[in-house]
């Protein structure tokens, strides 16, 4: 059986969701979902929860802003895992972490299949096929990454004798699938991207100050396992300059969400409330002069 296990925003999934997995996965299943409307649980900890109560031989963990397009997606997950030294598969992945903090999608080392959905506004959302297969080799159904997005994974229970979501190291909702990953390879197994499970993602994820923080607690904790490189081979060049680049993103993304906290202390200080109430006569005066002589601007 197949435990399905989703970290919901609300007391339970939409019926959409419901339906479309009950029509799609073709094998028996249990869905195991954490109630997670009161912000009670990270995603360490609601994972954690679910592999508690999951009776299933495979745990899919997976977001609730996703649809199959696969029809019998459960048995091709059993399928892949009849090769033993597959620890964990996913959809989308990377073959390279640098020793640096950094996400696996900036070193443009990718692999995976997905229809991803990009919010424009509240109403409309828009699709693109992301189609990474560029080292995908004689039309095999899966390739050997370092590490999976969280979006949609897939791991044997009985793995977790020996591992888990590491809720007392990290926070929040970043880095769980890094982490549980490096866990993975630590047990000497495979991680797979695999290419026949087609899924569609309606976000492109919360790019929020909390990961910065959370990949430099990740860098710090496996620090001593990295670089790693699975599925491809890079020259020494290739490295050193991936390197530079994400190295050098995670520092201008820092220094942007440092200069946005210094805005926003500014903003919030009693020194600039003040000056705003003492400015404000003058600024109802320059509204007024505007409306009777117009913009001298």
């Amino acid at each position: 059986m197949i435990s399905i296990i989703i970290c919901s925003r609300y007391s339970d999934i939409s019926e959409e969701l419901e339906k479309n997995i009950q029509d799609t996965i073709d094998f028996e299943y249990e869905l195991v979902v954490i109630n997670n409307s009161d912000n009670r649980y990270s995603i360490f900890s609601a994972y954690n929860e679910g592999v508690r109560r999951a009776k299933g031989d495979i745990l899919c963990f997976m977001h609730e802003d996703i649809l199959y397009h696969t029809q019998g997606w459960g048995i091709k997950v059993i399928e892949h895992f009849q090769d033993i030294k597959v620890g964990l598969i996913g959809v989308v992945g990377g073959h390279y972490l640098p020793d640096c903090p950094a996400s696996w999608w900036s070193t443009e080392c990718r692999s995976g299949v997905i229809l991803q959905g990009i919010c424009e506004n509240k109403q409309e959302y828009y699709y693109k096929n992301e189609n990474w297969i560029r080292y995908r080799e004689n039309l095999s159904n899966s390739i050997s990454v370092v590490t999976v997005d969280g979006l949609w994974f897939s791991i044997p229970k009985k793995l977790f004798e020996k591992i888990r979501f590491d809720e007392l190291t990290f926070s929040g909702f970043h880095c769980y699938d890094l982490d549980i990953c490096m866990q993975i390879h630590k047990l000497g197994l495979d991680i797979h991207v695999i290419f026949d499970v087609l899924i569609e993602h309606f976000s492109g994820g919360n790019h929020d100050q909390n990961l910065i923080k959370q990949r430099e607690v990740f860098f710090e904790k496996w620090t001593h396992s990295l670089p790693i490189i699975k599925g491809i081979e890079l020259s020494k060049i290739e490295i050193e300059d991936r390197r530079f680049f994400v190295d050098s993103l995670h520092s201008l993304t820092k220094e942007y969400w440092r200069s946005q906290d210094e805005i926003n202390r500014i903003l919030n200080s009693k020194a600039y409330r003040l000056g705003k109430f003492i400015l404000k006569p003058f600024s109802l005066i320059r509204h007024k002069w505007v409306q009777i002589f117009g913009d001298s601007q």
